[in-house]
């Protein structure tokens, strides 16, 4: 008994390694899925497996603080449409005022994380430039969003794994915006801020090159703006829950002129739906606020491992830390990502040929590849970089209280609204330039045969735990570390064990010369 409450103390107060970071959000995965299954059935409809999705659920609750704010201060609203009904705030655009569990999940979990740890990151300094960037980052990333028909959640940790062609494309396209801001904005000095995450133990306690955001004199709280922007998202959070659980009257609504009541969730869709999805949500962020794991990272990784270690000196006069260099050179962030796919597509494989329940992303066009696929894509990689963290990460990182990201976040609220207030001229050029109707490669390869379908689905998860596998070799050939290192331990663990063997070695690790990174203020 007491080796399993010390086995739970070591690891509630210490950060994980990616590998069980991927399988945590994996499971979690599983959960939600299992919550809109029950939900289906149990309003007698057709179940398909949808991983976790969020978006659409940011924009409706956005549309409900809108709502609100109008409420409160007794103003017109700027997304009216329809006939108004007096006393009544009405809904414009693409959004309804809604909530999404998951994403009050995500924050929850990030805050839990930061309560076993007992370090909020409120500590985290970040200079101006930064705060300006992330939240110009958090406008482009939550237009592209709209664009692209999901965030890199919906593509890369959904849309993979079940082969969507328009995530595939989309995908491709983040990368090229991914990369011109990794580079863009190390010219610019933001190279020091790009990290995984921030741990005072290892941030505050290393050298120069690791402590950027480690500042003896100020910290995140000590500017006004943090107290803002957090107070901006805790009344994005209570909005949504207050109107989705207690008083749903506060956000009705018209929609096509007829006065709607915001219904409660767990009327609507039933308590196991609430409650599935809501601990989805928590558990998921759980894994990635103990790791730091994220998106952005993994596509950063898939495409500069090679180039890191072949010129890691480049890296490093640009600024990026050392453990920034020696995490995309290991290929951790895509290991946490595989981890994940192997999981999450295992279950939806399991599902569709044992109980004949099937993948979702179907039946519209947004799940079609489309010009905003294109567009969308490099709006997406780009704004993940500008932000230091994709949507998902954001969600967690407003748990943990991280400055950068709840101003970031606030740049979110203004980027959905240029698609929102032109609906309808979005939506014809979407339309006007689809290019692939097609849904998914299964269906190009067998458009007439469900039981092949399923069998290239089976064989597509088999070449993701070959790449797995392959990932884990492969990162522990780049940096050194051993296998066991890469899939047990946190980052900071396998880059104090790279630190040691360097010494020991003459600072040539894995055939790569480790230098300290020149750092800009």
């Amino acid at each position: 008994m007491n080796n399993e409450a010390n086995f739970i103390k070591r690891y509630s107060k210490v950060q994980w390694s990616f590998f069980w970071a991927g399988i945590t959000f994996g499971i979690a995965q599983i959960i939600y899925m299992v919550g809109l299954w029950i939900q289906k059935v149990e309003a007698g409809k057709a179940a398909s497996l949808k991983p976790i999705t969020v978006t659409t659920d940011l924009g409706k609750m956005f549309r409900g603080m809108e709502v609100t704010f109008y409420r409160l201060f007794d103003l017109p609203d700027f997304q009216l449409y329809g006939k108004a009904v007096e006393g009544v705030a009405s809904t414009g655009g693409a959004f309804v005022p809604g909530i999404g569990w998951p994403i009050v999940g995500m924050i929850i979990g990030g805050f839990l994380v930061a309560r076993m740890e007992k370090e909020s990151r409120s500590w985290v300094y970040y200079p101006p430039k930064v705060l300006i960037i992330s939240f110009f980052g958090g406008m482009v990333f939550s237009y592209g969003t709209r664009l692209a028909g999901g965030c890199t959640l919906n593509h890369l940790m959904g849309g993979i794994p079940l082969m969507n062609i328009h995530s595939f494309i989309t995908v491709f396209f983040m990368a090229i915006g991914g990369a011109a801001g990794f580079y863009l904005l190390g010219r610019v000095g933001m190279a020091p801020y790009f990290k995984h995450q921030e741990t005072r133990s290892y941030v505050c306690g290393n050298d120069a090159g690791e402590a950027a955001t480690c500042r003896k004199d100020k910290k995140g709280t000590s500017n006004p703006i943090y107290w803002f922007s957090l107070a901006f998202a805790l009344f994005f959070v209570g909005v949504a829950v207050f109107g989705g659980l207690f008083n749903p009257e506060s956000l009705q609504h018209l929609k096509n002129g007829e006065l709607i009541s915001f219904s409660k969730a767990a009327d609507s869709k039933g308590w196991y739906y609430v409650i599935l999805t809501l601990v989805a949500g928590i558990i998921g962020c759980v894994g990635l606020a103990k790791s730091g794991m994220g998106t952005e990272c993994a596509l950063v990784s898939w495409e500069a491992a090679s180039m890191m270690k072949k010129n890691d000196g480049f890296y490093a006069k640009l600024g990026v830390p050392r453990i920034t260099r020696t995490l995309m050179r290991s290929y951790l962030p895509m290991i946490g990502l595989m981890a994940h796919w192997v999981v999450m597509l295992g279950f939806i494989v399991f599902a569709w040929i044992f109980f004949d329940v099937g993948p979702a992303f179907a039946g519209s066009l947004k799940y079609q590849t489309t010009a905003g696929n294109l567009i969308g894509g490099v709006l997406l990689g780009l704004g993940a970089v500008m932000l230091i963290g994709c949507e998902i990460r954001s969600y967690m990182r407003l748990g943990m209280g991280y400055l950068n990201t709840l101003v970031g976040f606030m740049g979110f609220a203004i980027g959905y609204l240029p698609f929102t207030l032109n609906y309808a001229a979005h939506k014809e050029f979407l339309s006007s330039s689809l290019m692939i109707e097609t849904y998914k490669w299964y269906e190009l390869i067998f458009p007439e045969s469900i039981a092949g379908q399923k069998i290239v689905l089976a064989l597509w998860w088999g070449v993701l735990l070959w790449g797995l596998l392959f990932m884990i070799k492969a990162g522990a050939r780049n940096t050194g570390a051993s296998t066991t290192s890469l899939v047990h331990r946190s980052t900071e663990e396998v880059q104090n064990e790279i630190d040691e063997k360097g010494k020991q070695q003459g600072g040539i690790i894995g055939g790569v010369v480790v230098p300290v990174p020149s750092v800009t203020s």
